[in-house]
């Protein structure tokens, strides 16, 4: 029996041409995707494998997007994913129960009546401070993201999945994709990988590093799902006053068969459930394990949990994902590495184009800076990345890879993009500083 099917030679037809083709509509993507029609490129693309934008936000049902300040410096009261980040916010919060969190005048605050009113929602408060954040509805979110790349100018091709760069002298030119229509390729100026797991980057022949699958948290995948008909500042009063709640999540845990958080959403009647599988999730088998495993014990968690927690007599399945939740995979390998030695330190260079809170807000400076070659690959041009994939240590990208951290991510690298395009240069020789000013008109922290 043979091991191999021989594919004939073909000729792959050009379905469009564009100044920037970012491949991947996650936070990043779109972020990217904005930010570089919004610098002046002229046509920007957007390539999406799903039928909707948000990745992990909205089909990954990711629905919290904490971190968007720190709790010590200068009180605490600055926002630090700032730029286009307000635009998803600002959008979301204008849709009926678009979006819960604090508002913009309650970042740092101390006053016991703000602090009450998020202390269940545990991401919100660090150091007895508000750190700015929000839950959302995914869905809405899907709605919101389409109208933010409409409003721009940007062309969205979703159901296209991106899977094959087109290289030419070490320079990626294009994307072949797969599609109803058959097999076809998009050509570009300056390509932005933004599919998390680096795929455009791998097939052009960048340089990369695989997760070790040993982290606590990056080496594991998830299949969130929902559960209505909750109350859950109910279910969090129950877990504060009752002694035997906290052995009793644990027997949860074993029913489920992997390590879950109950979770609050946009509103009091829904909670998610976010699980740690340890999958590797750049395998077929890896990613319908999650899928199975958590679809098998599904029923017998839903009864247990309605028989044993106040607030969750009434559970029912809400929905599950679009997705599997990945967490860790390649990163590439750019002119510059982050790595924990560079978190909590403030280092004055000119090339920082992000400034990210950290996760615990603990360090005397809790915030790390990006400088631009971690999404610039060592020797590939034509492209940069953006999003979890950006080039880091396996520790350090734990700590740097959630929603808010993309988009700052997205913003840099979409802008970077756009300067590339309009001065007729490749990705790696974008002025850093001039790249700051230009975040800096667009609100972005530095």
């Amino acid at each position: 029996m043979k091991s191999t099917v021989h594919e004939p030679p073909r000729e792959t037809a050009v379905y469009d041409r564009c100044d920037v083709l970012v491949v991947g509509g996650g936070p990043a993507g779109v972020t990217a995707a904005v930010a570089a029609k919004n610098s002046g490129a002229e046509r920007v693309v957007l390539m999406e494998r799903c039928a909707y934008l948000g990745g992990m936000a909205t089909g990954g049902q990711v629905l919290l997007i904490p971190f968007l300040s720190d709790p010590i410096l200068n009180g605490g009261r600055e926002q630090l994913v700032a730029g286009l980040m307000n635009e998803w916010v600002d959008r979301l919060r204008a849709c009926p129960n678009g979006a819960f969190g604090p508002q913009k005048w309650e970042i740092g605050s101390k006053d016991p009546e703000v602090l009450a009113k998020y202390r269940s929602h545990g991401l919100f408060i660090r150091k007895e401070r508000v750190m700015y954040g929000v839950n959302c509805d995914p869905e809405m979110l899907k709605a919101v993201l389409n109208d933010m790349t409409e409003a721009a100018g940007v062309v969205v091709y979703c159901n296209c999945l991106g899977c094959q760069a087109v290289v030419e002298d070490v320079k990626a030119t294009g994307v072949i994709f797969e599609s109803k229509e058959g097999r076809k390729a998009v050509m570009a100026q300056v390509i932005v990988d933004c599919t998390g797991d680096g795929d455009i980057f791998a097939t052009a022949g960048a340089g990369y590093e695989s997760a070790s699958l040993t982290t606590s948290r990056t080496a594991n995948t998830s299949l969130v799902f929902r559960l209505g008909g909750v109350s859950y500042e109910r279910y969090t009063k129950g877990l504060r006053e009752t002694p035997s709640a906290r052995e009793k999540l644990r027997e949860a845990v074993r029913i489920a068969g992997y390590d879950m958080q109950i979770i609050s959403s946009n509103r009091d009647d829904v909670v998610w459930i976010d699980s740690l599988i340890p999958r590797d999730c750049m395998t077929i088998t890896g990613l319908t394990d999650t899928a199975f495993i958590t679809t098998r014990t599904i029923n017998p968690l839903i009864r247990y949990l309605r028989e044993n927690f106040p607030g969750l007599e009434g559970a029912y399945l809400y929905d599950f994902a679009s997705q599997v939740g990945t967490r860790g995979s390649r990163r590439l390998k750019g002119v510059e590495r982050f790595t924990m030695d560079d978190i909590g330190k403030h280092t004055g260079r000119e090339d920082i184009i992000a400034v990210l809170p950290t996760l615990s807000g603990l360090q005397a400076y809790p915030r790390m800076e990006m400088p631009y070659g971690v999404l610039v690959p060592e020797k590939l041009d034509g492209l940069l990345v953006a999003g979890r994939c950006f080039s880091s240590s396996e520790e350090a990208n734990q700590e740097a890879n959630w929603i808010p951290h993309c988009i700052a991510l997205g913003q840099a690298a979409g802008t970077a993009a756009a300067m590339a395009v309009k001065e007729r240069i490749q990705p790696r020789e974008v002025e850093p500083k001039s790249l700051r000013g230009i975040l800096l008109e667009q609100g972005v922290y530095l």
